[in-house]
Formats: C-alpha cells, structure tokens, sequence
C-alpha cells in the first residue's frame, strides 16, 4: 500500500529523532559530552501554519515576543535533556523517550501554554498516546520563545508525558 504524504512525513520524522537518539546514547556510552561532539547531526521541526498561528496568538495575548521563524531546530541537546530526564525522574527506557519526543512535534499537535512558565508554549498530542510503562500518557514537548538580532524563534526545552487531568489543566 502507497504512503500519503502525511505517512511519509511522519515517518521521515520519526526516523531523524531516532537518528539523534543513536548519536546522544552512543556518545554517552562513550563518556564523551555533547559540546565536544564536532559537526553533530541536526534538523528543523517545521510548525504547521496552523500551530505557527496558535504560537504567534498566544504570544500575542501574553505580550511576549512573537517568533518569526516556524521552524524548531532539533538537535542533540534537544533530545538528551528529555532522555536524561525521563530516565532519571520517570524511569523511561530510550524507547519510551523517543516516543515522546516523536508524538509531541507532531503535525496533529496542539498548542498551549506552560502556565507557570513565562514565554513558554507547549506542543501536546491528544491523538496519539504514548505507552510509559504499563501506562497509556499524552507526550508534551516544551518550547520557549529566544531571540538573537532580528530572530526570534522558538527553542525546545524538554519533553515528557503526562496524564489527562494534567493535559485539561493547560489547555
């Protein structure tokens, strides 16, 4: 059966976090810290026009800056934080991370606030869950809004899972 564009691109992004996830976990078996890893992989999470909207309104409304750019670069900082995160304070295997990481930049995504956070959004997926041990969750990506000259993107700041209960609070 042929893929739709939507299949594929879900696919295409769910291979290059799985990508960086390898990098991030074969450099840490190697005790080597990601600052000193030279010409390290990396891509761009593209907002879709609509979640782009939702992030530029919310900014709006808040008075924060307002980004300029869609584009969430995707790195390999951005994937270890979660990794470290997840592993230490929830018990995730790397498995179980990356899923996280891959419903959370989604294109079925929404957008929120992180309430008690200033300039922070989050992406959150309520189609798709993510399985946590024995558990079924929502997976959460956090993104801040930075600037640098005339730029303001946004930038991830971590991803986790959380409960229905938790997912109403934000929205």
């Amino acid at each position: 059966m042929k893929k739709n564009a939507t299949q594929l691109g879900d696919e295409s992004l769910a291979n290059a976090f799985r990508e960086l996830m390898e990098v991030v976990i074969n450099m840490r078996e190697m005790g080597v810290e990601l600052k000193q890893v030279q010409h390290a992989p990396e891509f761009t999470y593209l907002l879709t026009p609509k979640q782009f909207d939702r992030i530029k309104r919310l900014c709006r409304e808040k008075g924060w800056l307002v980004p300029n750019q869609r584009g969430i670069l995707i790195d390999l900082h951005a994937i270890a934080h979660p990794l470290d995160s997840r592993e230490s304070k929830d018990n995730c295997t790397p498995e179980e991370a990356l899923q996280i990481l891959i419903n959370a930049y989604c294109a079925y995504s929404q957008i929120g606030l992180n309430k008690p956070k200033y300039a922070q959004s989050i992406i959150f997926n309520t189609g798709r869950k993510v399985r946590v041990g024995q558990t079924s969750y929502y997976a959460l990506a956090v993104v801040k809004v930075c600037e640098e000259g005339p730029r303001r993107y946004l930038a991830p700041v971590t991803a986790y899972h959380a409960t229905e209960a938790k997912l109403r609070n934000i929205r």
